[in-house]
């Protein structure tokens, strides 16, 4: 083979990795301090008009920072939960001055804990797409986040 060619495809490749949106190859997200990581949205049951979100929210800041807000174009109420054992009871208690997210530690958004509750759906969340959801935090400011839709069963985290 050509010495040229060579060289010259690999100019290519290098240019086209460099240059792809970095979504492409990972879920993460930064925001000052803040990496959002993994954000996914558990597909509703047919018929259903509220979903459950979920992500890694890791504060690598001196100070606490607080997510308040949350807004997307597919859900018209977007809250905070906690849900928690009661005995034998689980409780889900709403957020309503936000979550902490404290100097130097990872908050866990899973199911059975801290989630996120979109409610009043106005479209069907297909899995496999992508859904925008912007993230307000009280001191660094907001990031636009794509969470993939997920079939609970097959969900790898």
């Amino acid at each position: 083979m050509n010495y040229r060619i060579i060289k010259y495809f690999n100019i290519i490749l290098i240019l086209i990795v460099f240059f792809s949106p970095k979504n492409i190859y990972s879920h993460d997200y930064y925001l000052g301090k803040l990496t959002i990581d993994h954000p996914y949205i558990v597909k509703p049951m047919p018929g259903m008009k509220v979903a459950s979100g979920y992500l890694v929210i890791k504060n690598k800041g001196q100070e606490s920072e607080y997510l308040i807000n949350l807004e997307s174009l597919f859900s018209k109420n977007i809250e905070l939960h906690e849900m928690t054992m009661v005995g034998e009871v689980m409780k889900m208690k709403k957020l309503s001055n936000g979550l902490e997210i404290p100097s130097g530690k990872e908050i866990l958004l899973k199911p059975g804990g801290f989630h996120i509750m979109f409610k009043n759906l106005n479209k069907e969340l297909l899995t496999g797409s992508k859904e925008k959801v912007i993230l307000h935090f009280k001191n660094t400011g907001k990031i636009i986040v794509n969470f993939e839709i997920s079939d609970i069963k097959k969900h790898p985290h």
